[in-house]
Formats: C-alpha cells, structure tokens, sequence
C-alpha cells in the first residue's frame, strides 16, 4: 500500500517526504512523528489536499485533544488513483474500476521528562483495486527531542510495525513498508533560516535500485551496458533527506528540500531536471496556518499540496 509512505502535510513534500523535528505545532505534523503531538495542538484540526500525478490525489485530515497530561490525535488518509481500464488476459476489456487507499491512526503521545515527548499511533489500512481488496495493521513509534535554548529539534520514528490482515486475491501476504528514520531541526539564533535532515530507511543500509545490474543491456551501437554497483557514498547518501526554510517573521516563510533516494530513481540519466527537489511557502493569516508546496518527482511532473490548520485562538 503506497499510502503508508505518503506524508500528510505540504511541508514534508517540500522537506522530501519527511518531518520528524520541528518548533512549529501543526495536529498534522503529528502523523510523520507521534512524538510532535503535544498539548499545544489541543483542539487543533486541519485538512491536506493534493494531487501526486495526473488522475491521482491524495489528501486527509486530522484532530488533536489534551486531557491532563494526555495527548490524543485522530488522523485520516486517502490515496485515489482514479478509474482504470480493466482487461482479462487475453487483452479482452472488462470494463472501468476504481482504485484506491485509505489509512486511519489513533495517536497519543505526552511528556516523560522535560523536554521529551513520546508517542505512538494505532493504524488501519485500506486498499481496493477493482475486485481486490488488501487489509493492514500497523503501529507507529516516535519521539521528539527539544531544546529551544541551543534552537536544536530531534525526531525518531520507526514506522509501519505490523502486518497484511488481509491480502490480494490470489496474492501471497506482503510486509509493510518498515522503515526506522532520524531527523533533525537547526535554527542560528541570529540566522533567518531554519535547517532539517532526515536519515530514513536506517534499518537496510543498500537501498540502491540495483535491479539491473549484471542484465544484459545494450546501448545503442549493440554493444554490452555494464552497469557497476554504487559506492560506498552513494549508498549514505540515498538515506539523505534535506530542507530548509528561510523565515521571513512568524507569518512567512519559504520552503525548500531535496530527496537524493527519488532524485536517483526518477531521473533519466540525461537532463534529470529538477527531479528530487521541492519547494514550498508558509502563511498565518489570523488563526490559520496554510501551507503550498511542490515536489519534483520526475522532469516535467509536479506533486501540488495545500494544508490548512485552524490554530485555536487562546495559542495564538
């Protein structure tokens, strides 16, 4: 199920993907990190709209409330892929049918020590296409880690621990998509911008996309590709995950990240283009937070997100 990996808010797109550390509070933040939800977000809701591809959107919303020491958050997700074509093996056509994604999360998370929050999320998920029909289980695990005085944010997460309820038509069970990530926030006291790094996929150190190598390719004169396994550099690099923002006040701020793993990927090897880059700008406007951002996933094809929070009015 693709929507477990897909981020919520439009500044995880720009960030590429991710947001584990962050000062700002937003209920929406809290569904790449349990350990962001905390007593700030009570009462706070917000919703994310967007488009992946062409015919394909993806969008959710989210609720937080605090009793006590208590910090509960309720998350909804959905990636819509639109209406296909359905043909029989024999190329004969079947008729139109939907395909969809669906994700839900109860979360909770409070403070153990000063400065430390931890949380968890109880998920489900939903996938239809067509006549199959795939069901999950999943928790989630995070923690965030501030110091306000050094500007200094930590985040851990590991991700989709659980397993296929019910799998495919005709389908072995598949695992979820496991994934341990560490990220970190860095403010200058006397600096306009805001620096963040993600290490993702920690638990497999070669996450290259080696499926061709030793294939038997040929370039265009007929003679043999032979393709050399990455170095030792490029495999680090392909956990990287960079971003950041230059803040204009606390109302304004310009957004910009880089995915090195999607860049890699995506990106033919001639005039890759901006494939792997992704920007964005952040607005408060009364008691809302609204955030746009755009990601490059491949030359000439955009990811669009909008996010809306309603901050309540006593945290304003």
């Amino acid at each position: 199920m693709s929507v477990f990996d897909l981020p919520l808010h439009a500044r995880s797109m720009a960030w590429g993907c991710y947001l584990l550390a962050s000062p700002l509070s937003d209920v929406q933040f809290a569904i790449n990190n349990p350990g962001l939800l905390n007593k700030e977000l009570s009462g706070q809701y917000g919703a994310t709209f967007g488009s992946i591809a062409p015919g394909v959107r993806q969008g959710g919303a989210a609720y937080a409330q605090s009793i006590g020491k208590h910090n509960l958050s309720l998350h909804a997700q959905y990636l819509d892929y639109g209406s296909m074509e359905g043909y029989d093996a024999g190329g004969n056509y079947q008729g139109d049918f939907m395909a969809n994604e669906m994700k839900f999360t109860l979360g909770y998370a409070r403070e153990v020590i000063p400065r430390l929050d931890v949380g968890s999320q109880l998920g489900f998920g939903y996938s239809v296409l067509g006549p199959y029909v795939s069901t999950a289980a999943f928790v989630n695990l995070g923690a965030h880690y501030s110091r306000s005085d050094t500007g200094i944010y930590w985040g851990l997460v590991v991700k989709n621990m659980g397993m296929q309820l019910i799998s495919y038509r005709g389908a072995d069970r598949e695992p979820l998509p496991f994934n341990i990530q560490l990220g970190a926030t860095y403010k200058p006291l006397h600096m306009p911008f805001r620096f963040h790094a993600t290490l993702h996929t920690l638990q497999k150190w070669d996450i290259t996309y080696n499926q061709y190598l030793g294939s038997e390719q040929l370039d265009l004169n007929g003679n043999p590709i032979q393709n050399e396994e990455a170095s030792f550099g490029e495999k680090a690099m392909r956990h990287l995950s960079l971003g950041g923002e230059l803040v204009l006040g606390k109302h304004l701020g310009v957004l910009m990240g880089y995915n090195h793993q999607r860049r890699m990927e995506m990106s033919p090897a001639i005039r890759g283009g901006l494939a792997g880059f992704g920007w964005g700008i952040r607005l408060k406007v009364w008691k809302y937070h609204l955030t746009y951002a755009s990601a490059s996933l491949f030359p000439g094809q955009n990811t669009n997100t909008l996010s809306l929070s309603l901050i309540p009015s006593f945290y304003n």
